[in-house]
């Protein structure tokens, strides 16, 4: 019989795949039972056992306990999965018993006679094989689907204890020393340097990227001074983008990782402009509405492919880029030379487009490295998504949860910087919706020597300033922000304004006060025109203090600057 007609066999037998199914099943069973009579003697040894370590070990084994129902949940996910593909295969097996009837059967008896009715009947039998294998092939490829389910079911089971790790997360992680983070991660990254597929290794394990960033940065920094520079090398190469986006990894090799990942991104974006200028509407064919929308997007696409053309030739320095989540991190500078490190982290209306604009919002870090002689490093710092004007009522600046959102990863970008330039003298500058970032990130242990708050929301209270940070504030007398300052109410707004921090220094903004002849018009005759300019003044007061423009922002521009130089020389 020709292989055309063969029944292909099934990849596995269906009642052993249950009998490994019930084992496994009895072993998970097992395995709680003797984890569970372990920790409930354990529980008993600070009272059998009195010493100075007790309470260490006793803690040290109890957090075995999400390891292990991690382990035994993973046991039980296996059994399901086999026995789905048992199942699979049971429902493939009435397809494969009707095919070998068909088989044993044979190719229909002719049925027509002379030499026409020959033609007729090889027609017939043709007819019959032609079905035949593609019944047959139809099983095959049933047969793989059905082994790949099983597969991708099996390669989602993680092969370390998930549980345990995020069990970790949060403040108290960071000062942990050897928590299940700690090994956890450190096991990652050996494999992915012993392995020349590390790429291909991180693809098939997205979750270790998630792993990797619960593990404190410091333990990330001690980890990569031991790698042999090669290694290293051929790791930035590897996994640009999670090289590029770890905090404890050294700022150079983060900008390297990053630039490398701008030369792929600019295949993509170029292919993208070139797709677009394709699909031109004619005119005679487009209404307005779509070609303003067509020409809007071929702006926007060549504003991307010029900044990333500056990555990739090194004049802009990523420092961290995650478009799935919607963080950017520039550097300016060289952190070889500096002995101060400066973070900016602009506000409301912060979004990727912001950098790349006519007139980024990196400008103001820009100003004070060119005015540092080089002994200052600079950060605009947008390491999630920040509230936006344009959807005032779900996601504005009245709502506090970006603050919080974005708090553990703003303390977790300072103490990777601590944990790779731990001299720099530090200051973080936070403008607007900012301060309630800085704010909140100091509950997460991201703190810095210094906090100047630029026309800032302030704190969601209850807060406490940190002792070992010395803090400024700024604004103008008539800055929108202080209509709203110390108002809050739950997830509304923010409870602590900024002047009212213990301790704060204030500093005089040089900005000027209200119009009075504008708010004297409004007060006598209730002009909307009137109180449309004060409203006017107020907004432009408080996004002066973002401007690099020594005419309109010169007093805060100079007063970071002195700071920075005489703290920055101090260390």
């Amino acid at each position: 019989m020709s292989a055309a007609l063969h029944v292909p066999d099934p990849p596995a037998t269906p009642e052993r795949l249950r009998e490994v199914g019930r084992a496994l099943r009895q072993h998970a069973g097992r395995f709680e039972l003797l984890l569970h009579d372990a920790l409930s003697g354990w529980n008993l040894m600070p009272d059998a056992y009195r010493a100075p370590e007790a309470d260490a070990l006793h803690d040290s084994l109890a957090r075995t306990r999400p390891a292990g129902r991690e382990i035994a949940g993973g046991l039980e996910a296996t059994c399901r999965a086999l026995e789905r593909y048992a199942d699979d295969l049971d429902d493939l097996a009435r397809s494969r018993a009707a095919l070998l009837d068909a088989q044993a059967s044979g190719a229909p008896a002719p049925v027509w006679e002379n030499g026409r009715g020959d033609v007729l009947n090889d027609h017939a039998r043709r007819e019959w094989e032609r079905t035949f294998g593609r019944d047959a092939a139809a099983l095959a490829v049933s047969y793989d689907e059905a082994t790949d389910r099983c597969a991708r079911a099996l390669r989602t089971l993680p092969d370390v204890p998930w549980a345990t790790l995020a069990a970790w997360t949060g403040p108290g992680m960071m000062e942990a020393p050897a928590g299940p983070t700690v090994v956890a991660g450190r096991a990652i990254l050996d494999r992915l340097a012993a392995t020349p597929e590390a790429a291909r290794l991180l693809s098939r394990h997205p979750e270790w990227s998630v792993v990797l960033g619960r593990m404190a940065p410091a333990e990330i920094a001690r980890w990569w001074a031991g790698l042999d520079a090669k290694v290293a090398g051929a790791l930035v190469a590897a996994v640009p983008a999670l090289i590029g986006n770890l905090d404890g990894v050294p700022i150079a090799e983060r900008v390297a990782a990053n630039r490398r990942r701008a030369s792929e991104y600019l295949r993509e974006l170029r292919a993208r402009r070139q797709g677009l200028e394709a699909s031109r509407i004619p005119r005679s064919r487009a209404n307005a509405l779509e070609v303003l929308d067509r020409r809007a997007e071929r702006v926007r696409c060549d504003r991307e492919i010029a900044y990333f053309e500056n990555v990739a030739d090194g004049t802009t320095q990523l420092y961290a880029w995650d478009p799935s989540h919607g963080s950017l991190i520039e550097m300016a500078g060289d952190p070889s030379s500096a002995t101060a490190a400066l973070f900016v982290v602009p506000g409301t209306n912060t979004d990727a487009g912001a950098f790349m604009s006519e007139k980024p919002v990196t400008n103001f870090a820009e100003w004070q490295v060119r005015s540092s002689g080089g002994s200052v490093v600079a950060f605009t710092v947008m390491t999630g998504p920040m509230p936006q004007l344009d959807d005032l009522v779900t996601a504005g600046p009245e709502w506090n949860r970006f603050a919080e959102q974005r708090s553990g990863e703003y303390a977790r970008f300072l103490q990777g910087v601590d944990a790779v330039r731990p001299d720099l003298w530090t200051m973080s500058y936070e403008h607007s919706y900012g301060g309630g970032v800085g704010s909140e990130a100091e509950k997460h242990g991201g703190t810095v020597d210094a906090r100047f708050l630029a026309a800032s929301v302030g704190a969601i209270g209850p807060y406490e300033p940190h002792a070992g940070t010395t803090y400024y504030a700024t604004q103008a007398v008539d800055d929108i922000n202080r209509y709203y300052a110390g108002v809050g109410l739950g997830p509304l707004g923010f409870t602590v304004a900024p002047e009212s921090i213990p301790g704060v220094h204030i500093v005089d903004s040089g900005l000027p006060g209200p119009d009075v002849a504008l708010l004297a018009e409004y007060a006598y005759t209730q002009n909307p025109g009137a109180l449309v300019g004060v409203v006017r003044d107020s907004v432009e007061h408080h996004t002066a203090l973002m401007s690099d423009d020594e005419s309109v922002n010169g007093p805060v521009l100079r007063t970071v600057r002195d700071l920075l130089a005489s703290k920055g020389h101090d260390q």
